[in-house]
């Protein structure tokens, strides 16, 4: 056996460091800290054996970092250790070569939270709640989750092939997906309907707020009637915006959420001159996590809107970077949890929607991916042009006599009952949104969204309450 005396050094350092960042004890803690000590030295006996008798002969810092990686993996989905700081500071601002989608860790599995609508992962038909299982077929059963990132991220114009596991599917699905610039605007605005001022945060960034007092300025102008506020597919972002964002909707000094510490409870309150109490409507899905949550958590709390969709995503952990020394390494340690107004802890629980509301079926969608290929759907749109959707609204609110709404009203039968013999089976909603998905008008994706659609008709029922009081 070769000579381990020189691995007693790494007992001797590691022992020496434990004691000199101390442990927050109390009397009773005592033999916790004992055990840890005995643990530590436990480990240093394993990675001395490692050291000296694996046959490899391992590089001892690929094994402490994957000791580092292993013990923060027990403690959460989200802490996590960061072996260049520099390099994730740059990852995480501006644009990057990725795929356009967010994941996160459920059930210690890499899990899909959003594919951005537009982007290279939702174009190839990956979807929200997929489980990533490979990447490049590399397992990623004991990956970390910034394991999992640095690997889906690369240069742009490059492939990379994930196979997602589907709830509900029996067999993984292979996608390849080529890797481009990323660009996801923190807010889209619209004016839908009768008057009702639509606004999409699609994340929480430092100018997040300002956008969306831009759009209210602008609906101020158009005398908006009513709002309606999409979190759907938002992972979250600075918790800082979400408090402003907020601020716009509920009165001045309440609590919007608090989070909790190890010791310390913080209060985060609204802040400001909230807007007119327009009837508010905000619709949320299982892609809306963190900040968006605070935002829909406090508004339901408050009562100051309807919560409309499906049950968010359910993080509610605060976490912290803390650089290392001159390593240029850094942990991400969560360090507290943040709770709604009323107390409620929703991490890995989620909001409840007031108004359960259902987008389209799993396998509608695999459907309407099938619809957006498909050679009919090309041919109808160059012969009927980019404004089809609203040419076919006028048409089916037209007088039977007018001969030009009668024809365009059987091409689109026509088109439809082509789609039957291509076994593409789909309600008249569902084939309007996918249509809506290939114009260049982004109006039309929102106006046939379905859970916009009952939004809106649940606003009428809002006011019509109103008016009665």
């Amino acid at each position: 056996m070769k000579n381990q005396i020189p691995y007693i050094a790494y007992i001797t350092l590691i022992i020496t460091v434990f004691i000199s960042f101390g442990v927050k004890a109390d009397d009773h803690e005592k033999s916790d800290k004992d055990d840890v000590l005995a643990n530590i030295a436990h480990f240093s006996e394993v990675l001395a054996t490692v050291m000296n008798e694996h046959i490899d002969q391992p590089e001892s810092k690929k094994v402490m970092e994957g000791a580092i990686r292993g013990m923060l993996r027990t403690l959460d989905p989200y802490s996590q250790y960061i072996p260049d700081y520099l390099e994730f500071n740059t990852q995480n601002r501006g644009n990057y070569g990725g795929l356009g989608m967010t994941v996160g860790m459920q059930e210690n599995r890499i899990t899909v939270i959003t594919p951005f609508k537009g982007n290279p992962a939702a174009l190839a038909g990956v979807q929200n709640r997929d489980v990533i299982s490979q990447i490049d077929g590399e397992s990623t059963a004991v990956m970390t989750l910034d394991e999992a990132v640095n690997l889906l991220r690369g240069e742009p114009g490059t492939p990379v092939t994930i196979t997602v596991i589907r709830p509900k599917e029996s067999k993984p699905r292979e996608i390849t997906i080529v890797r481009e610039v990323i660009r996801i605007p923190s807010v889209e605005k619209e004016i839908i309907g009768d008057r009702v001022g639509y606004i999409k945060i699609n994340n929480f960034l430092e100018t997040t707020a300002n956008d969306v007092d831009n759009a209210f300025d602008g609906f101020i102008q158009n005398d908006i009637r009513a709002l309606i506020l999409d979190l759907r597919f938002n992972p979250g972002g600075l918790l800082t915006s979400a408090v402003d964002i907020a601020s716009d909707f509920i009165v001045k000094d309440k609590l919007v959420v608090y989070s909790q510490g190890l010791e310390d409870r913080e209060d985060f309150f609204s802040k400001g001159d909230n807007r007119e109490e327009l009837p508010l409507i905000v619709l949320v899905d299982g892609g809306s996590a963190s900040a968006s949550e605070i935002v829909a958590g406090a508004i339901k709390d408050h009562g100051r809107g309807l919560i409309m969709g499906s049950k968010t995503f359910g993080k509610a952990s605060v976490q912290k970077v803390f650089p290392l020394g001159s390593s240029g390494a850094a942990v991400k340690i969560t360090v507290a949890r943040y709770y709604t107004p009323e107390g409620h802890d929703i991490d890995k629980i989620g909001i409840i929607p007031d108004v359960e509301t259902a987008f389209f079926s799993r396998s509608e969608q695999q459907m309407q991916l099938k619809l957006r290929k498909n050679e009919n759907l090309k041919s109808f749109l160059e012969v009927n042009g980019d404004d089809i959707l609203d040419k076919l609204f006028q048409a089916e609110h037209a007088s039977r006599e007018d001969r030009n709404a009668m024809r365009l009203l059987q091409l689109y039968r026509q088109f439809t009952d082509s789609l039957t013999d291509e076994q593409i089976i789909l309600s008249d909603s569902a084939i309007k949104y996918t249509i809506a998905l290939e114009t260049e008008n982004t109006k039309d994706d929102i106006i046939h969204d379905p859970q916009v659609v009952a939004a809106i008709e649940q606003l009428k029922v809002l006011e019509l309450f109103a008016k009665k009081e």
